[in-house]
């Protein structure tokens, strides 16, 4: 006999986990990690991205990209994450993304590091903003690109609040 199981979830919890995920995949560390997973948990965060720098340049960056407003419009409805393509409950366009970019900073030799975008509610507070990036842990801008990246924007499937965006500079 086999058993099937379906976990169905609330979106939130989702995109906590997608969040997890892509930075534990990545290859940020579990602290920091865990820092902006609560923020996500929060909703304080429209934006989080890991990257990875050669030479004092980014040169490889992919991000997790948020519609908060998106996500209220779809709060009621749960979401399975036995999705084609959801192999450990990760969403197929953050797992290649993360793939990617771990996979290139490891050939190179080069550490991945992260950034987060807080909502703009946040960023117009100067004191609330600096209240939340030390309990995330972030500081100012990550590096300047090696050059003019390229750049592709994926929606994340069965996932409208979320979207992937891929930048890589030659």
């Amino acid at each position: 006999m086999t058993y099937t199981y379906t976990y169905t979830y609330t979106r939130t919890s989702v995109l906590v986990d997608q969040v997890d995920i892509f930075l534990r995949s990545s290859g940020i560390e579990d602290s920091d990690r865990k820092r902006v997973v609560d923020a996500i948990t929060e909703k304080w965060i429209e934006a989080v991205g890991v990257f990875v720098v050669k030479d004092g340049q980014r040169v490889l960056e992919g991000s997790l990209e948020i519609s908060w407003k998106v996500h209220s419009d779809h709060a009621d409805l749960t979401i399975s994450t036995d999705l084609p393509g959801w192999e450990g409950g990760a969403a197929p366009e953050l797992a290649i993304l993360a793939t990617r970019l771990r996979a290139r900073a490891l050939a190179d030799k080069l550490s991945v590091s992260f950034w987060v975008r807080f909502l703009k509610s946040i960023r117009d507070d100067p004191v609330l903003y600096k209240i939340r990036c030390e309990k995330v842990g972030v500081g100012g801008p990550p590096p300047p690109w090696k050059s003019e990246p390229r750049s592709h924007r994926i929606p994340v499937q069965d996932f409208p609040e979320a979207h992937v965006l891929l930048l890589e500079a030659k």
